[in-house]
């Protein structure tokens, strides 16, 4: 069982949520009002991250991400991660040696 704990912030260390470029799908959930930082243990390694308010909403504002969708790895294991789907990719014959 992953645990996740939002983080008490400040008023101050909180940023406001821009509902209007979010990626809610198909849900009658409406949208927070901020971010907090998001404190969770990596699957993979078991280390202890925190995801930032601000990388919130780069992801979710910026890039378009699911906004149910929620970190799982530390740093250091999603590149491991990107890694090991690259070289399957490779390997498959999907993507040509580099």
């Amino acid at each position: 069982m992953r645990r996740q704990i939002r983080s008490k912030n400040k008023k101050d260390e909180r940023l406001p949520v821009d509902a209007s470029k979010l990626n809610m799908g198909n849900t009658y959930s409406s949208a927070p009002d901020f971010y907090y930082d998001i404190e969770f243990d990596c699957q993979d390694c078991g280390k202890q991250e925190t995801w930032s308010a601000r990388q919130q909403k780069w992801w979710y504002e910026d890039a378009g991400g699911y906004f149910f969708a929620t970190a799982v790895r530390c740093r250091a294991c999603r590149e491991k991660e990107r890694q090991r789907k690259q070289q399957a990719r490779v390997n498959a014959g999907h993507e040509p040696k580099a």
